[in-house]
């Protein structure tokens, strides 16, 4: 029997037992003796010699005569019993760097393809807003057929201003344009006057209650997005562009149209989407800056907005204000209903 085939046998006969090693260190330090190992260890002879047998298979003794084993050397015993597992490792290792040197050359043969391959489709980060301005103004001299866009805030006056000077090119080329702004702006003169002025040159405008982040998509095939410090990404990558749209397409869906000719401001529909969706922050906790936030207004026109809902549904703090509007069924979102039903 070859050495790798006693270890698989050994493997499959379990660990030494203590009373393997008791007999062991009998016939080690006592006595080679097998009959007198067994009665100095106090167990039947049977069992002894069981152990014997699993010790002289693991090379650990060696018969010396009638009834007599000599100990042998545990390490010598290991070697013997793992040499030829050796040599398989060596001709394994020996494999592997084969092919390791074999492959290897091909690997910057692959890695160049694949950066040839992502080289339309990578992240452009741009560090600061003059860069982003910058950028948006050159990317928007290229769009060929479509302009998505979600604001959850409008700049200053001259910012609207300039801005609406790249949307009127835009829209002279032919570009399809839609923009999604929050309900607030409906109520702030320079912003409503900003989205009459885009509906009127052709574009589709609508606001929403909530308006998650900034994103501007360009011909379906890139995305500018905020990265948090100030700047911006430029995305080309077809997976995240394409999520991109379908997130905004969302947006879109659930979302109310301003007309050129609307008044805007006066849409009592739209400012109870967004009193409900202040009354859905404030039952998730959600602190007045960040409700703001999130709705594009001041904190102080939040907690006017606070107010009025007090007044409107007659109580006095904001605890009771969420108890009414759970009563009235203005927490459920869009659809809960229908899925209860």
């Amino acid at each position: 029997m070859s050495t790798a085939q006693e270890h698989d046998t050994l493997l499959s006969d379990g660990l030494l037992t203590p009373q393997d090693v008791a007999v062991y260190r009998q016939l080690l330090e006592r006595s080679p003796d097998a009959d007198e190992a067994a009665e100095r260890l106090g167990i039947p002879p049977e069992r002894c010699a069981e152990s014997i047998d699993r010790l002289t298979a693991r090379r650990l003794l060696s018969p010396d005569g009638p009834y007599c084993h000599e100990a042998l050397s545990p390490g010598l015993a290991a070697l013997a019993l793992t040499a030829s597992a050796h040599v398989q490792v060596h001709e394994l290792m020996r494999r592997i760097d084969s092919t390791r040197r074999e492959l290897g050359p091909l690997g910057a043969l692959y890695e160049g393809h694949l950066r040839r391959e992502l080289e339309g489709t990578g992240t452009e980060l741009l560090t600061d807003g003059e860069a982003v301005r910058h950028r948006l103004a050159e990317l928007s001299a290229q769009v060929r057929h479509s302009v998505l866009t979600v604001h959850p805030t409008l700049g200053s006056p001259e910012t609207l201003r300039a801005a609406r000077e790249l949307d009127r090119d835009l829209l002279a080329r032919g570009v399809r344009y839609r923009t999604v702004l929050p309900h607030t702006a409906r109520r702030q003169r320079e912003a409503l006057q900003h989205m009459k002025l885009l509906a009127g040159h052709g574009a589709r405008v609508r606001t929403a209650a909530v308006v998650p982040g900034r994103l501007i998509l360009l011909d379906e095939d890139t995305a500018v997005v905020p990265t948090g410090t100030g700047g911006a990404a430029v995305l080309r990558d077809p997976t995240v562009v394409t999520f991109l749209t379908v997130i905004f397409d969302h947006i879109w869906e659930h979302a109310r149209p301003v007309e050129p000719g609307g008044s805007g401001g006066e849409d009592n529909e739209v400012f109870e989407d967004v009193e409900v969706a202040i009354l859905r922050h404030l039952a998730r906790g959600r602190s007045d800056d960040f409700i703001a936030r999130k709705l594009g207004i001041s904190t102080r026109t939040m907690r006017r907005y606070l107010a009025a809902l007090c007044e409107k549904l007659d109580v006095e703090t904001r605890f009771q204000l969420g108890m009414a509007a759970e009563r009235l069924g203005l927490l459920e979102e869009p659809g809960e209903a229908d899925r209860d039903g």
